[in-house]
């Protein structure tokens, strides 16, 4: 069966649907500027010491990428929080002092809780801090 709109109609409306898509200009008419995120080249990752087992110095990125923040967000969402911060610490801490704290003996219960606590709040930032609400910086 034939369509029933005529070909040059189907065609002007097309038209008419990619010329309202293209902005005026070069520029769109939005309510704010694109945001430019550095290239992850761009950015020097400073450590500081979080622990110590023995004289052995285990650090975490003195500012943890908002990346790790939104994968643990996720990954909480699926599996909850309980379960999503193992991996969390995995990729803070690296896997190295990750095992290191895994097959401590001299580990007391209080110090894990602190380095949890220090890390998921250093991954969340403000967030945390205010109930887990999203707060703006700047």
């Amino acid at each position: 069966m034939a369509p029933t709109t005529p070909a040059r109609t189907r065609q002007a409306t097309a038209a008419r649907k990619k010329a309202a898509a293209k902005p005026v200009n070069g520029s769109v008419d939005l309510d704010f500027e694109p945001i430019h995120i550095d290239a992850d080249d761009d950015i020097e990752e400073e450590r500081v010491p979080l622990f110590f087992i023995g004289d052995d110095e285990y650090t975490i990125p003195k500012e943890i990428p908002r990346g790790v923040a939104l994968q643990y967000l996720r990954h909480a969402a699926e599996v909850g929080h309980e379960l999503a911060t193992a991996p969390l610490l995995i990729r803070v801490l690296g896997e190295d002092a990750y095992m290191a704290l895994e097959q401590s003996k001299a580990l007391k219960e209080d110090q894990l809780g602190k380095i949890v606590d220090i890390i998921i709040r250093l991954a969340l930032g403000k967030q945390e801090e205010k109930g887990g609400k999203a707060v703006r910086r700047g």
